[in-house]
């Protein structure tokens, strides 16, 4: 965009100040959500931006009045000035941003659960870059018919492109598509969210071959459950981690996962951590429809999902 004809007014337009830089929206939309003082290393990680950058988008919001900045040096926190007379109406401009989100969530998530396609996972994705007002869809289906299936994931989607102000991209994956799939089409997976079924990556093969009937799942996830068990005793931690990810997941997840999760956050409050373990690797109906969404594997380090998922090695 070429540089303004004429200088405007601040004291008539603050708001080309105040929201002049996509750090600054970033770093209002974290501030207006929360009502007590946050360390500016907690903004910076809500806001994902780095910390320096974030330093000189909360001093130059301080210089206008906006932010204000409580202590000094570590202990330095920061909050929204509630005083401002621009404050109230920011929280409710991001507080319409995420109902007019959760809207459309809510009701792609309606679509999805009143049609009878043969699909297992739809969700939205999450490219490195995405055209305002287009959200890119994505669909596993059956080998033999995703094409069918993405004609009419769209043609259903189409009937609320218009109230939801919004232009749906559906793209369709099989089990192959997956099991091949490069390194950043995985990144692009690795946070979805959820619209119907399960996160596309449960789904992955991860070379160990095409899993194709419920006992080969149910093998499958015995194997990672045992594994799971075993981590269990050297850290137990992993029980915490497994909560704090349900409690991040279920505001994304279908009715059906929410369910599931549910479930399981019953199971790990309730029980000891040598309970878990033998309900891990029970075998029971319960237990292996639980195993087939395990929140353990989410919240592993690199180094312990690649011993957990690796099913042919058994150290």
């Amino acid at each position: 965009m070429r540089p303004p004809t004429k200088h405007q007014d601040p004291i008539e337009t603050p708001l080309n100040s105040i929201m002049g830089s996509v750090g600054s929206v970033r770093v209002l939309r974290v501030l207006t959500t929360i009502q007590s003082a946050i360390g500016r290393s907690v903004v910076a990680k809500k806001a994902q931006l780095y910390p320096t950058g974030v330093r000189h988008v909360i001093n130059r919001l301080a210089d206008l009045g906006l932010v204000e900045i409580i202590g000094s040096g570590r202990n330095q926190v920061v909050k929204l000035r509630d005083r401002h007379p621009l404050a109230e109406p920011l929280r409710s401009l991001f507080q319409t941003e995420r109902e007019i989100y959760k809207r459309i969530i809510k009701t792609a998530r309606n679509v999805f659960s009143h049609q009878h396609l043969p699909v297992r996972a739809v969700w939205i994705e999450s490219p490195a870059t995405r055209s305002l007002g287009t959200i890119d869809i994505g669909v596993l289906g059956p080998p033999d018919g995703i094409n069918t299936v993405v004609q009419s994931v769209e043609n259903n989607l189409r009937e609320i492109e218009h109230d939801l102000a919004a232009h749906f991209v559906i793209h369709g994956y099989t089990d192959a598509d997956l099991h091949i799939a490069a390194p950043e089409q995985i990144r692009r997976l690795e946070h979805v969210t959820l619209l119907y079924g399960w996160i596309p990556l449960r789904w992955r093969t991860d070379g160990g071959g095409p899993i194709r009937t419920h006992q080969d799942l149910d093998e499958r996830a015995r194997l990672v459950a045992t594994k799971l068990a075993k981590l269990l005793s050297s850290d137990p931690s992993l029980i915490e981690r497994a909560l704090d990810w349900i409690d991040e997941r279920q505001s994304r997840s279908s009715i059906h996962e929410q369910h599931e999760l549910e479930e399981w956050r019953r199971i790990l409050k309730e029980l000891s951590v040598r309970q878990v373990q033998s309900f891990l690797i029970e075998n029971s109906e319960r237990a292996n429809r639980l195993r087939q969404s395990i929140p353990f594997v989410d919240v592993l380090t690199d180094v312990e999902r690649t011993m957990v998922l690796d099913v042919n090695n058994n150290d």
